[in-house]
């Protein structure tokens, strides 16, 4: 139980007093940012995958016994849901710090509002008191973002070259 604990909580970040979930998003894009320019698309979206299918076992031994399954303690699904926002990132940007780290803050901050707002469908899946509405709300979450990001990465590419 101790591992799945470990898990859920992202190595107990998940036990943050304020906050957890962004706290979560927040070191995810830390740890993004200072491993860009070491990681590719494809080995990026197998590390995804892979937490993603681990997280949903994980979150499923973890609330199986729990009356309220999405507890603010279970913060992987924001690490899964900003991975996705961060994804253009490695897509499309040139990985220069500045522009990273620009990028990383427009990732976050997409991310959080659409975790934390839920407009429709991301609310349909939050409603849901199962292992996969945990994760997948975060996850439509991260899509959603992800989606924006890329067309502020057009828009500013097409406009303004040199400053971003």
């Amino acid at each position: 139980m101790r591992l799945v604990k470990l898990i859920v909580t992202f190595f107990f970040i998940g036990n943050s007093k304020k906050a957890p979930g962004t706290v979560a998003s927040f070191a995810t894009v830390l740890l993004f940012y200072f491993s860009a320019s070491h990681l590719d698309v494809f080995l990026f979206i197998v590390i995804i995958s892979a937490i993603t299918m681990v997280s949903f076992f994980a979150v499923r031994s973890y609330t199986a016994d729990l009356l309220e399954k999405d507890k603010s303690e279970i913060v992987v699904d924001e690490v899964i849901g900003q991975s996705i926002a961060l994804l253009p990132i490695l897509i499309f940007a040139e990985n220069t710090p500045p522009r990273v780290f620009f990028m990383c803050t427009i990732s976050l901050l997409l991310f959080r509002f659409f975790d934390i707002v839920k407009p429709y469908p991301i609310n349909k899946f939050d409603k849901m008191n199962s292992a996969f509405g945990i994760i997948f709300d975060d996850i439509l979450a991260g899509i959603f973002s992800a989606l924006l990001l890329t067309l502020t990465l057009v828009f500013l590419n097409a406009n303004f070259p040199k400053i971003v």
